[in-house]
């Protein structure tokens, strides 16, 4: 009796394996399920900028690099999915820190001008494409102007000019990490100047030592580097500076680059 007990069992275990190998090889066979992206034309992600354009003003023509950041934002419900980003020239760069944004999340977009070649005034653009049906593509821009006869003349108006026009901060054993700019007005009228855009990626904060520029007066900008920063790169960087009148409007602006560093 015991020994009929005993088989039953072993057949019945031998039975459940062979109906559980069919089973775990046809699981096996079914492919995983895919998660169906949605349609772009279904998503409520939206894209936002902080500006969409941007004026470097004056600039002294060579080979430098101008550089602004442009902030992205994802203003909607669903994931932001930035798909390119496209400068129409060459002359152009613009890396992205991060192209997949949840809502409420914030990325940069690194705009490099590399001005050589250039004399006169010139507007760039940057495409970006995303996920947003709304707007699916958006234009950055940017405006600089190379004319330095139209800058220094006096009869053309209000006219603010740095002295040196660029920054050289040199290389190897004659490398600085410090440079002033005397910042001349050649107006007849008072003014007051702002740092509206640095690359801080390279500087800290440029200092004015005066905002307000009488006319025909000057001050000094103090440009610093950020501490630690390599020698070995090259510096890719640039200051724009704003000029109002006694009204707080804007009557000028210019940039001034930076070169220096590398080996």
């Amino acid at each position: 009796m015991r020994g009929m007990v005993t088989v039953t069992v072993a057949a019945l275990i031998l039975l459940t394996i062979a109906f559980a190998q069919p089973q775990t090889q046809q699981q096996a066979r079914q492919p995983a399920t895919r998660q169906v992206p949605m349609p772009d034309s279904l998503s409520k992600a939206r894209i936002d900028f902080d500006s969409r354009s941007f004026d470097f003003g004056y600039c002294v023509p060579g080979n430098f690099r101008l550089v602004h950041t442009y902030e992205i934002r994802n203003i909607g419900e669903d994931t932001l999915v930035i798909k390119g980003v496209r400068p129409t020239c060459g002359c152009t760069a613009a890396p992205l820190e991060k192209r997949i944004l949840a809502p409420g999340e914030r990325t940069k977009l690194t705009a490099y001008f590399r001005t050589r070649g250039y004399r006169h005034r010139t507007r760039k653009s940057i495409r970006v494409m995303s996920n947003d049906p709304t707007r699916r593509l958006a234009s950055l821009t940017f405006t600089t102007n190379f004319d330095t006869t139209d800058w220094f003349n006096k009869e053309k108006g209000i006219r603010v000019v740095p002295d040196p026009l660029y920054l050289d901060f040199g290389k190897g054993n004659d490398f600085k990490t410090k440079l002033t700019v005397k910042i001349k007005n050649l107006s007849d009228k008072n003014l007051k100047l702002e740092v509206v855009d640095y690359t801080d990626k390279v500087f800290e904060k440029p200092v004015l030592k005066s905002k307000n520029l009488k006319k025909k007066k000057s001050t000094k900008l103090t440009v610093q580097l950020v501490p630690n920063y390599d020698m070995i790169m090259p510096i890719q960087a640039s200051i724009t500076i704003a000029a109002y009148d006694s009204n707080n409007k804007e009557v000028m602006r210019f940039t001034i680059p930076a070169v220096g560093g590398g080996r």
